[in-house]
């Protein structure tokens, strides 16, 4: 049950650390889930976190498990988001919504 804290408090961190960088860096905006991606394996690696050997699932190497928890948190922050946005926050939205400056762009019709 604690490593599932674990994973939420981080994706919540992951989230708003990716949001800090769209906000510094409206370019990322269009690479936002690549983003989260990196930084959620990222951020695994610099803990050497693995939550499944938590849970007792080995992985045939233990780069495997440090990428898959990466993973785990990045996923994991669609359910922050979800939630923000449920709570009625502006912090749910998608990026585009945020940044309308940078936001795709219209087609012709």
């Amino acid at each position: 049950m604690y490593h599932f804290a674990a994973i939420a408090l981080l994706a919540l961190a992951l989230f708003k650390v990716v949001d800090v960088l769209e906000d510094l860096v409206p370019g990322v905006t269009k690479f936002h889930s690549l983003a989260t991606m990196l930084l959620g394996i990222g951020g695994a690696y610099a803990l050497d976190y693995g939550l499944f050997s938590g849970y007792g699932i080995e992985f045939r190497e233990d780069w495997m498990g440090t990428v898959a928890t990466g993973l785990v948190i990045a996923g994991f922050t669609s359910v922050w988001r979800a939630a923000f946005h449920w709570f009625g926050t502006s912090e749910g939205e998608e990026p585009e919504v945020r940044h309308p400056l940078h936001g795709p762009r219209k087609m012709a019709a």
